[in-house]
């Protein structure tokens, strides 16, 4: 009786990588369909929110405030959905929806805190605080679209490679 050779079986290290390649998958997976629930139920929160709003009379401001806040949620997952799809086609992690996702988060951070010192000015250190990450966020937008603009501009191949050719 032949013994079968250890090349014909796969070997533990083999097994392991399908294993994890498998499990994954499946991570993966479940992280796209809790993503795209999410997206969903912004969504819906966003709709009965602004419903909800205009019965009882709110505020122009506060309405569009919430409509915006909802919409830049939605936008931020919806980038986090192409991102992950993005990383389970090529295997490589992105870093360019990763600065998108910051700058609309960033974005979204001063309209809210915007919205906040309509409603009433805070005085003392509640006040500076708000300066400080008014400042801290006005830093963050040029920095982050100064990283996406170098990002772009690193993936970008020049249209001829080598030395000139002279005529």
């Amino acid at each position: 009786m032949e013994q079968p050779n250890s090349a014909d079986r796969p070997g533990l290290t083999e097994l392991l990588g399908r294993g994890l390649g498998s499990f994954e998958v499946v991570l993966y997976a479940s992280v796209g369909v809790l993503l795209a629930a999410a997206g969903v139920l912004v969504l819906v929160g966003t709709a009965s929110g602004l419903i909800r709003e205009i019965h009882r009379g709110g505020a122009a401001v506060d309405v569009a405030v919430l409509v915006l806040d909802r919409v830049l949620l939605a936008l931020i997952v919806g980038e986090l959905l192409y991102t992950l799809r993005f990383v389970v086609r090529t295997h490589e992690i992105a870093v360019e929806p990763f600065l998108y996702i910051g700058l609309i988060a960033v974005v979204r951070r001063i309209l809210i805190v915007t919205a906040q010192l309509e409603r009433g000015a805070p005085a003392g250190r509640a006040l500076t605080n708000i300066l400080l990450e008014f400042g801290i966020l006005g830093l963050l937008v040029p920095a982050l679209a100064g990283a996406v603009l170098l990002v772009s501009r690193s993936r970008r191949t020049p249209a001829s490679v080598g030395p000139p050719v002279a005529s």
